[in-house]
């Protein structure tokens, strides 16, 4: 359980310490107030990013020098301390109970998720924001997949770097061979999670929009073809571009409702609650095999929904067992979650309301 959150010089936040409730709690703010910075400053801690696509240099405060951001987790068994500070220059510091500690054990420490009014974008644009999102539940629900991703990771670079360079086809093969190896384990994993996956999200998804959904993965390279052989014929395309143009890093998940496409011919507000959908399924997953919560946050849900669309979503959101933190303009837009604390902010101040 996510315990607390301290958050120094991060956006309009000078200071904020918050003990958070371990079912739901309710932050409550007119617009640019600082609800968004408190939510942004935890998954920038959990995920080492902004889910706004900022810099770090856009993330200090003005006139500060560096933000500092520290959690503290506990279970039934132990209380971890993680914690992150960096500066305009982007140099920064993580630490795990004050040890140095890489960011995927961040992610490992704080499984954060976030559901904000741009959740749409997660449809709408490239195949980068999904695969990051699948790669995140893999992640939570296989542990051994993060050594796969990163020998994966290592292979493309190496051979991409070897395609700029205009390194000779013998050069080339050494890193094609590693790239072939590394890249069965990596579509072996995420194709197994996405079969865990899809009956959650088809219950879900019918919740949300009256029918079930469909998922599909989509690997990165034709499926008639071994990753070698496609990766042979599309040679041309490598030198021209001097990249690697099939393969696990150019996987995707393509979402149908109907006969539509999620992408193409559905409503904003469709969209919204497809997106929405996958990431809950996601959530309820990794609630099934793993004891610790995830740490679910809704960014002022009723932004771009009706009534009606808005009482399903948090109808969901209720039933997954998840640790809740939710922004609004004003708490009856909560309706159907109990909050167990709940704190006004104004100017980037927060303060507990009683």
């Amino acid at each position: 359980m996510l315990e607390a959150i301290t958050v120094d010089n991060f956006r309009c936040i000078t200071a904020a310490n918050l003990a958070l409730d371990e079912r739901a709690t309710g932050i409550i703010g007119a617009n640019a107030s600082g609800k968004t910075s408190l939510l942004e400053a935890i998954y920038c801690l959990a995920h080492g990013r902004s889910f706004r696509g900022a810099v770090r240099a856009d993330l200090v405060r003005r006139g500060a020098k560096s933000t500092r951001i520290v959690a503290t987790l506990s279970d039934s068994q132990r209380t971890v301390v993680a914690g992150v500070e960096f500066d305009a220059s982007g140099s920064s510091e993580t630490r795990l109970n004050a040890q140095s500690a890489p960011a995927w054990q961040f992610a490992q420490a704080i499984p954060t998720q976030i559901i904000d009014p741009s959740v749409h974008r997660l449809l709408e644009e490239g195949s980068l924001r999904r695969r990051r999102l699948m790669d995140w539940g893999v992640f939570h629900v296989k542990p051994l997949f993060i050594n796969e991703w990163r020998r994966y990771q290592r292979a493309l670079a190496q051979r991409n770097a070897a395609l700029k360079a205009g390194a000779s086809a013998a050069n080339l093969g050494a890193w094609t061979e590693a790239l072939v190896t590394h890249s069965h384990a990596v579509h072996a994993s995420r194709s197994q999670y996405i079969e865990q996956l899809i009956p959650s999200f088809r219950l879900v998804s019918a919740d949300l929009l009256g029918e079930p959904a469909e998922l599909f993965y989509r690997r990165g390279w034709n499926d008639g073809l071994q990753l070698l052989e496609a990766v042979n014929q599309s040679r041309g395309r490598e030198l021209r571009q001097k990249t690697t143009v099939v393969g696990p890093h150019r996987a995707d998940l393509d979402i149908r409702w109907g006969d539509a496409s999620a992408r193409q011919r559905v409503s904003r507000g469709q969209q919204k609650l497809l997106a929405a959908a996958l990431i809950l399924a996601q959530v309820e997953l990794r609630s099934r095999t793993s004891a610790s919560p995830v740490c679910l946050m809704l960014d002022d849900p009723a932004a771009e929904l009706d009534v009606d669309n808005l009482g399903k979503l948090l109808k969901a959101v209720a039933g997954i067992p998840a640790q809740l933190i939710l922004t609004s303009l004003e708490e009856v837009r909560f309706n159907g979650i109990q909050l167990g604390r709940t704190f006004h902010v104004e100017q980037g101040r927060f303060r507990q309301v009683i």
